[in-house]
């Protein structure tokens, strides 16, 4: 089961990640050179699940940790960047993600070293199985609702009698 997919609004299902991947890079590879000898960059991801979070490492060479921007909207991780030479643009790039909902935004790390991003990306806790005991003791939650509703039961009675 994939739990963290590459974002594409018209992506067709399939249950092979290495054929989502060719896919998406199959048409990169034909981008052809701007005016400004600017290109878009195929960087490799790879995720990693252990029991209490996911990894997400992305190749960067070249990239300097000022130039990448990562975000977070809703279920969506977008990674973008730019790699640049004297002020010039050498290359860009931009991968999206759909993440769980079992992963804690909040808590996402991101750490840049040696041209390989990781970005850390927690699981929430998952409430764990518990056993629910049958209350016999009166002063409950069910003995205030059954009061409430005797208490209306009986306003409705004098409202009716009296009338």
């Amino acid at each position: 089961m994939r739990l963290i997919t590459p974002y594409w609004p018209t992506r067709r299902m399939t249950s092979n990640i290495f054929e989502e991947m060719d896919r998406m890079f199959e048409n990169l590879a034909a981008v052809p050179f701007t005016e400004n000898q600017e290109r878009l960059f195929k960087p490799t991801c790879e995720v990693a699940e252990s029991e209490d979070h996911y990894l997400l490492s992305v190749d960067l060479p070249g990239f300097k940790k000022e130039n990448i921007q990562i975000e977070m909207n809703g279920n969506l991780l977008t990674i973008s960047g730019e790699r640049k030479r004297d002020e010039k643009v050498l290359s860009t790039f931009s991968r999206s993600f759909t993440v769980p909902d079992t992963v804690d935004g909040a808590k996402i790390e991101a750490h840049h070293e040696d041209g390989v991003l990781s970005i850390y990306l927690p699981k929430a806790p998952v409430a764990k199985a518990q056993r629910i005991e049958i209350q016999t003791q009166k002063g409950g939650f069910f003995d205030k609702l059954l009061a409430a509703k005797s208490s209306a039961a009986e306003d409705n009675k004098s409202a009716s009698s009296s009338h």
